[in-house]
């Protein structure tokens, strides 16, 4: 039976811990409020470093936790050494922000334009310094249940922004949790895995497409303007890159459950709108 241990008990986190039992791993969850158990989960507080040490060294990792607004990484700071004694796989979750603009690929330099980028990109090298066994997964932005853009819509927001020429890369977190847990089982080593669904469909096209199949009122356009954009905003769309991958489809096959965007979104919207229904 393969051990695994979640840092982490978010959003993804709990999509990891479904597809990881469903395969049959022993899951570990490290998490600092342990709040609605699931059942067999096995879960430890992160304040409790005699047993979380002993656990980041004894089983396969994946760190879900992103560094704080002041680049630490709260996992390296407190449990590094543990870090460094793994001899188990470890795979920490990235993003895509430490890229810069254009098409890019594993074998792209680095090249932050914002100041998130650059603090994902200082949070990678604190994994790989600790521990050079680190597979760094670089995420598109995720969607899936109760994340996704229809849930503001059908709630009466129906505005959209969009930058011209702007091009969202996006991965349903079902294959995100799908393309970790079978590379953990299939062992593979890379260093650098991006993760992106590598369908380039803008926003707006998207949700114009759920709304003229479902018969919704029609999105309006709000253009992008970066005077009046928050910082979270403008480390989105200030910059315009394409994320490809040489490694998913490759070395390492996996088929995508979701791999048209606009046929996701519509699903992920009828559920939405039968859950309204049902309550």
């Amino acid at each position: 039976m393969i051990k695994l241990t979640i840092l982490g008990n978010g959003y993804t986190a709990n999509f990891l811990s479904k597809e990881a039992l469903k395969k049959g791993f022993e899951v570990s969850i490290i998490t600092r409020n342990i709040t609605s158990p699931k059942k067999n989960i096995h879960y430890f507080n992160f304040s409790d470093t005699q047993n979380v040490a002993k656990q980041l060294i004894n089983s396969n990792i994946i760190s879900t936790v992103p560094p704080n607004d002041q680049g630490i990484d709260p996992i390296i700071a407190k449990y590094g050494k543990s870090i460094s004694l793994n001899k188990n796989k470890l795979i920490y979750l990235s993003a895509t922000s430490v890229y810069g603009d254009g098409e890019v690929n594993e074998k792209t330099k680095p090249d932050p334009k914002s100041k998130r980028g650059i603090i994902r990109l200082s949070a990678e090298q604190e994994w790989i310094k600790q521990n050079k066994r680190t597979s760094l997964f670089r995420i598109s932005g995720i969607y899936g249940p109760k994340r996704h853009p229809m849930i503001k819509y059908l709630n009466g927001d129906n505005k959209i922004i969009v930058k011209e020429n702007y091009i969202s890369n996006r991965i349903h977190v079902e294959d995100l949790s799908g393309i970790v847990i079978k590379f953990l089982i299939e062992k593979h080593d890379d260093t650098v895995v991006n993760v992106s669904d590598q369908n380039l469909v803008k926003n707006y096209d998207a949700v114009e497409y759920v709304s003229n199949v479902l018969q919704l009122l029609k999105p309006v356009i709000l253009k992008y303007k970066p005077e009046e954009a928050s910082e979270m905003l403008k480390s989105f769309y200030e910059v315009n890159r394409i994320v490809k991958t040489k490694v998913i489809g490759h070395n390492f096959k996996y088929e995508m459950k979701h791999p048209d965007y606009k046929k996701a979104l519509l699903q992920l919207t009828k559920q939405l709108i039968k859950s309204y229904k049902l309550n």
